[in-house]
């Protein structure tokens, strides 16, 4: 006979708190399993370094600033942008990487190792922040800064 924290259980509910058990640890393995961590079919001997940064973009209105207060960046302005991820040599893109409502975005990568940073751009941006080589190194997060010019005047 098994027995719960109630006392004891009978066949089916039993079963259920097995049922149970099983689902916790499907989701606590994939809870623990980073979203932005690539698999390389290597397992957890991998060493990783983070890769973070802060976008910011503008002008995002035309005309001059109104008291000095630029307009703000529009949520929808980040999410139709993203950072590229390529091998060094910028010859394969290994990861798209979504930036958040707040212009920050993060991945975690093999290291060590050399990647190129790029950006998706959205109509005439630009930025002379990449393209641009970085070195990830193990458990150290390399910042990478990027201002995107919308072209607004």
């Amino acid at each position: 006979m098994t027995y719960g924290a109630h006392g004891p259980l009978d066949h089916y509910n039993s079963g259920m708190l097995r049922q149970h058990l099983a689902l916790a640890v499907v989701l606590l393995a994939a809870a623990c399993h980073s979203p932005t961590s690539p698999s390389d079919g290597q397992g957890s001997a991998t060493e990783h370094g983070r890769l973070s940064g802060v976008v910011t973009i503008g002008p995002n209105c035309p005309g001059p600033e109104q008291n000095g207060v630029p307009c703000p960046t529009p949520p929808s302005a980040y999410a139709a942008r993203k950072i590229l991820i390529y091998n060094e040599a910028k010859t394969n893109l290994l990861f798209t990487v979504d930036i958040d409502s707040q212009g920050l975005y993060v991945i975690d990568l093999a290291a060590p190792a050399k990647y190129t940073v790029d950006l998706k751009p959205n109509g005439i941006d630009h930025t002379s922040d990449l393209p641009k080589v970085v070195d990830i190194h193990a458990n150290t997060v390399t910042r990478v800064d990027v201002h995107i010019d919308t072209g607004i005047r």
